[in-house]
Order: C-alpha cells, then structure tokens, then sequence
C-alpha cells in the first residue's frame, strides 16, 4: 500500500509498514485520498491552533523495545482484572475468560466494524499504518464479575494501534486502559478506541494516562450509542510531555446518557489537548461534559468541545463544563466550549472558568496546622472532585492521588 505525503511527514512514515488489519477497502482509499499531498498541520488548522507539532516532526525516535510480562505487570492500575498487556508488536491476551467475554488479536479477527472515518492526518495514518490491537466482545445480558484492564506501554519506535469493543444488549462492564512509556525513551503512539455501544448496555472507560517525557501520545475514542444505553469515558492524565485525546460520540438511540470527564494535572512545559464531539441525533437523551485541569509552570492546556443537537433532535440535554486553575504565571489555558443546536425545544449549556486558588481558602487551611503543601494539595482535591468521583475503583482512585501528590510533592 503506498500513500503520497510530503515533507516532514513523509520522513514520519518511512520506516512504517502497511497494516494488516482487514479495515474496509473504501476507509483505505478515503485515508489514502486525504494523504495525498499533506505534511504536519501547522497552528494554523483549526485543529491544532493551539499545538505545535515542531518537537514531534523533528523528533529521533529510539528503537522499541521488547518488555517481559513481568515488566508490563509493574504498569498495573488493579490487581484483579481481565488484564491485556500491548508493547510494541507484542500483544498479551489472558486466558481462562468467563462466558460472554470473548478477546482477540485484531489482525486476526473479521469481524465488520462501524467505521467513524477520521477528522486529521494521524487519523488517517492510523487507517493505513495500525500495526495491531485487540477486539473486545461481550455478549448480550452478560454484566462482568470484574474490570477489563488494557496496559498499553511504550517503550520506543512510532506505533498506531487499534482497539475494536461490541458490547451487547444489556451488558454492563467497566474498561480501564492505562497508557505507561519508559523512562529515557523517545517514542509515538497514535491509538484508535471504536465503541459499538448497544440497546440498554452500561459501559464504563476510564483512561489513565501516566507517560515519561519523551513521548507523544495520541487518542482518539469514536463510539455509537443504542437507545436507553449508559456510556461514559473518564480521562485523567496524570503526566505525559505531549498528550492529544479526541473523543466523539454518537448517539444514535433514544433515552441514552453519555458521560465524557477528563482531568489533567499539567507542570515544566507539559501539553495537554482534549477535544470532544458529542452527536446527539435523536430525541430524548442526556449528555454531560466535565473537564478540569491545573496547569503550572510553563504547561499549556487546550479543551475543545463542542456539542451537536440535529433538528429532528428534541427534548435534549446537554451539559459542558471546563474549569482550570494555574499555579503559575507562565501557565496557559485555551478553551473553547462550542454548541451547535438546531431544534428548539432542548436544555443546553456550557461554561470556562480560568483562576487561581483561593488565598483566603489557603490561609484558613494553613491557620489550622497544614503545610503550604498540604492544604494546596487538599485544595485541588476538591476542586477535581467533580471529574474523580466517576472513578468507582479505590484501587485506582489511591494510585491517582499517590502519583499526583509524588509529582507536585504535595504529601503531608
């Protein structure tokens, strides 16, 4: 398979290989169209106004390598789970799976997808380069005994991976992929998340996001919603140089909720960028939008989202809601909540704050015993409360707030 590109990005792409997931001939041809004649986007695409791509186009990426299974197990988030383990070319499935639950390699599956197309060029290099992932299925009225928990580490070179989930009739289950790199690595990996979400399924994913600097990595969650379905994806970024996330949803069945959350804890000159789509294409749903970040240092953050409601689309409610707070001067937020409505009879509204922390609040605490860092520490607690109370896993919650409290050295 040969695609036309230029410059820079045509250098990003030499050394990778065709894929050889059986992804629909006419997604290729539209990937391979889209290519045609196209480098890195520049800040001035809508899409990446906000991110410079210069560090990634002149980045000297190392040669993977291979980790053991006992090296990826110390990436674990939860100790008792269905746990997939992805580094590289290496995919490990677990074995002795319950009724209902059946996992396995992309490549090796032909099963047909609902395809969702892509809105940018790692998109389409996703559609033509996706060295493997997995495919998920749970059947119809199966509710899992325990999580599903996908630890993806990068460990050098440029990957694109794809992660395929059907979720049947009333099934319930809760997701956990956990994103790691290696320490002293320069590494890339753009992954695509496809979620076919059916009638009355309760589907939970949250996305952990905890990699070295030196890696720049890349998400992208397209999802289809079934009537009287619960959906809802948590993103928390815990560290990461250089994260981009790209949720849209889909939601094609009446009387569904749709949950998107993200938290970000940004410092030095970290980036973040979270952008989300939410399609509401019928009557009588719900959906709800909670971003949150701290940004110090000289991080920057972007928050795009933006919320569609089609004309024959009433009785809809829609929430979007980004808050930040710097903790430095040379900090910066860019946020951008958008809503495109076209009926007349639905409950819709967004909001951005951007400040500082309370120093009333911070001398009260400080009057009363804390350190600077404690009560700084139990303040932002608070304030993220609204997007981790969505995380149900106490295990996970406490490897949360232990690695933000490491990071910020904010322990008591």
């Amino acid at each position: 398979m040969e695609t036309t590109v230029s410059n820079k990005l045509d250098q990003f792409i030499a050394d990778l290989k065709a894929s050889q997931i059986a992804l629909p001939i006419a997604l290729q041809e539209a990937a391979q169209s889209y290519l045609l004649g196209q480098d890195f986007p520049t800040t001035k695409a809508e899409r990446f106004k906000y991110t410079r791509l210069g560090k990634l186009s002149a980045a000297a990426f190392n040669s993977a390598i291979q980790l053991d299974e006992t090296q990826l197990k110390e990436h674990c988030v939860i100790s008792d789970a269905y746990t997939i383990f992805v580094n590289n070319d290496q995919i490990i499935v677990p074995q002795g799976l319950p009724i209902g639950l059946e996992i396995s390699l992309l490549s090796q599956t032909s099963t047909a997808f609902h395809e969702a197309g892509f809105n940018d060029v790692f998109g389409a290099l996703n559609v033509l380069y996706a060295q493997n992932g997995v495919n998920i299925s749970l059947a119809k009225n199966c509710t899992l005994d325990k999580p599903i928990q996908i630890v993806q580490v990068n460990s050098g070179g440029k990957y694109f991976y794809r992660h395929h989930f059907q979720f049947g009739e009333n099934s319930e289950a809760a997701l956990y992929f956990v994103s790691k790199s290696t320490a002293d690595t320069t590494s890339f990996a753009h992954t695509h998340f496809q979620y076919d979400v059916a009638q009355s399924a309760r589907i939970k994913v949250s996305k952990i996001q905890d990699c070295s600097t030196g890696h720049f990595d890349f998400n992208e969650d397209r999802a289809k919603q079934a009537a009287q379905s619960h959906f809802e994806i948590n993103t928390i970024t815990l560290d990461g140089s250089f994260v981009r996330n790209d949720a849209a949803i889909a939601v094609e069945g009446q009387h569904s909720q749709t949950y998107l959350n993200g938290a970000y804890w940004l410092k030095d000159e970290q980036h973040v960028a979270n952008y989300t789509t939410m399609d509401h294409k019928v009557s009588n749903c719900e959906s709800f939008e909670t971003y949150k970040g701290v940004a110090a240092d000289k991080a920057t953050a972007v928050f795009n989202g933006k919320v569609f409601v089609r004309k024959d689309a009433q009785k809809i409610n829609a929430y979007q809601s980004n808050a930040n707070v710097l903790l430095s001067d040379n900090a910066s937020i860019n946020s951008k909540p958008e809503l495109e409505i076209y009926a007349d009879d639905v409950k819709c509204s967004h909001g951005s704050t951007t400040g500082q922390l309370d120093e009333n609040a911070l001398f009260y605490l400080r009057a009363r015993g804390l350190s600077a860092a404690a009560a700084k520490n139990l303040l932002l607690q608070a304030f993220m409360e609204d997007v981790l109370m969505y995380i149900k896993h106490e295990e996970v919650l406490n490897n949360i707030h232990q690695r933000i409290a490491d990071r910020f050295n904010w322990n008591y």
